[in-house]
């Protein structure tokens, strides 16, 4: 855990030079992230089941076409490799990894908690994992520029609004006996 601070505390300088959110906006943000995140899991856990429905449609519907063409003996869907499978299934670990810790940390973000905010940040680590995965996995691809743009961008503003509110997250009190 000791590096994962030491990167907060990299990236947090970083962020530093950039102009920040009225106070007040600030204050809000930090009060109702909790929510917010809880929104956020509920919708991830809708997304995901109909990820897996589409996944299993596409995949039933590659085999189907396969098998009716291959009685012919051509071969369709050749673009639909096995890279295709594992790119997705590789998201999917990633959705699932982030939506349990989102889920993990609504309550101490709503106590206002480090620890919720902590999980946060693990969780904007796991998305930077998985935005580089992904773009080596679609290496090739014709849209990999776009994403890797739309990636960078997103990791930007995510970094920046996560340590906006910062400050507003206390660590625990440990308490010796």
């Amino acid at each position: 855990m000791e590096s994962i601070h030491k990167l907060e505390n990299t990236i947090e300088g970083w962020l530093e030079p950039l102009p920040h959110l009225p106070t007040n906006w600030r204050v809000w943000i930090a009060k109702n992230v909790w929510w917010i995140v809880l929104v956020g899991v509920i919708l991830s856990v809708l997304g995901t089941l109909m990820l897996v429905a589409g996944i299993m449609t596409a995949m039933a519907a590659v085999g189907t076409v396969n098998s009716v063409y291959g009685a012919y003996g051509v071969n369709i869907v050749q673009d639909y490799s096995g890279w295709w499978y594992i790119a997705s299934i590789v998201s999917m670990v990633f959705l699932v990894a982030t939506i349990v810790l989102e889920a993990m940390a609504i309550t101490p973000l709503k106590a206002q908690n480090k620890k919720g905010w902590d999980l946060l940040f693990i969780v904007f680590l796991i998305g930077v994992a998985s935005s580089v995965i992904s773009a080596v996995l679609n290496i090739g691809s014709y849209s990999v520029i776009a994403n890797v743009i739309g990636s960078i961008i997103g990791i930007v503003i995510g970094a920046y609004f996560l340590f906006e509110i910062r400050s507003y997250f206390k660590s625990a009190v440990i308490v010796k006996k």
